[in-house]
């Protein structure tokens, strides 16, 4: 028998999250507290308990995002590529689908949208409706991982000559890795908050990455590259079950010539392999863009990443109606973006 949980403890749910294999840091609890803290948004998080040894067998994250006159939503996880639900078996993870669609009942929300890596035909049989709630899957975005060599010297072997030629480059031009804490916090931020305005993107607020700093499960590391001494290029990683993870990394346009992104990403993989990890994270990427291709020439493989939702009858919802590109916001001043772009990041839940 299940019983679906909704006050477990931190320590509880991290050990399970740090003991199943298939979670990733998007399950441990700080992620989406963070989440939550930085925008003000309320976080539920459902545990499956097994009756009979009283252990956590399942567990699933949730956010109810409500946008000013918009659809109300319960997402797993916004502004993540994947988190959802994570469970022993099949039962465990059905009761938990079930139990986060009597949650959106009790909320008023219309929708329910799941980011897994992993199929949920094995929670509900591929059922087209449960209920009053029907069932669409979206495949637009594409998951990027790469299997990670035992030593460095092995990585730089396993590099095609193209990309260790544009990596010479930039080492050079000048260009040097430095990987840290909190003390990259400003260089990383003032590379990322600039390209997000160039690509014309509302940046998330620097609060968010502070706290993510500042937990004591997360596993969070920066990586700058610098020019004569000027960040050029940043990443901001999270390592997770012998997992590095890069959901945010950029590069400044007007270094472009001297390939520090180039680096950058050398420098997050041989951090991922001295630190042990088996596996590189990329991020998603939509599978025809050119960030993809990018991501392609250093190895990764695309992987499924399905963004599941159930939308109450008559109500729909396709996830492709949001974007994080904006024309107008490219001429924005930089100081004003950075100023005003998390209260908009705030309601994209991409």
């Amino acid at each position: 028998m299940i019983e679906i949980s909704t006050n477990t403890e931190k320590k509880q749910w991290n050990q399970y999250a740090a003991e199943n294999v298939a979670a990733k840091y998007s399950h441990l609890f700080d992620w989406g507290e963070c989440l939550a803290t930085t925008y003000s948004v309320r976080i539920f998080r459902l545990a499956a308990i097994n009756t009979q040894t009283n252990q956590i067998c399942g567990i699933l994250p949730l956010v109810l995002f409500d946008p000013p006159g918009k659809d109300k939503r319960l997402i797993s996880l916004p502004y993540t590529d994947a988190a959802g639900i994570l469970a022993d078996d099949s039962e465990s993870g059905r009761s938990l689908l079930l139990a986060a669609l009597t949650l959106a009942d009790k909320l008023g929300a219309d929708h329910v949208e799941l980011r897994q890596d992993r199929a949920l035909q094995s929670f509900f049989q591929q059922q087209k409706t449960i209920d009053s709630w029907c069932y669409a899957p979206h495949h637009f975005k594409t998951g990027l991982l790469r299997p990670l060599p035992a030593s460095v010297d092995t990585l730089w072997a396993d590099l095609s000559s193209k990309v260790r030629n544009q990596i010479r480059k930039a080492e050079r031009c000048g260009c040097i890795a430095k990987a840290g804490g909190v003390e990259l916090l400003a260089d990383f931020y003032a590379v990322f908050s600039e390209n997000m305005r160039d690509l014309g993107s509302p940046v998330h607020a620097p609060e968010l990455f502070q706290s993510l700093i500042d937990s004591e499960s997360l596993r969070t590391a920066i990586i700058v590259i610098y020019l004569h001494a000027k960040p050029a290029a940043a990443a901001f990683v999270l390592l997770h079950n012998e997992t590095l993870y890069n959901p945010w990394a950029s590069s400044l346009r007007r270094y472009r010539q001297f390939c520090p992104n180039m680096l950058l990403y050398l420098s997050m993989l041989e951090y991922a392999v001295n630190n042990y990890c088996t596996w590189f994270d990329f991020g998603r990427s939509s599978p025809d863009a050119p960030a993809c291709r990018f991501k392609l020439q250093w190895g990764a493989k695309m992987e499924p990443l399905g963004w599941h939702v159930f939308s109450r009858k008559p109500h729909d919802w396709d996830p492709r109606r949001e974007s994080l590109e904006y024309d107008n916001w490219k001429s924005i001043d930089l100081e004003r973006s950075r100023q005003d772009g998390p209260a908009i990041r705030r309601w994209i839940s991409l």
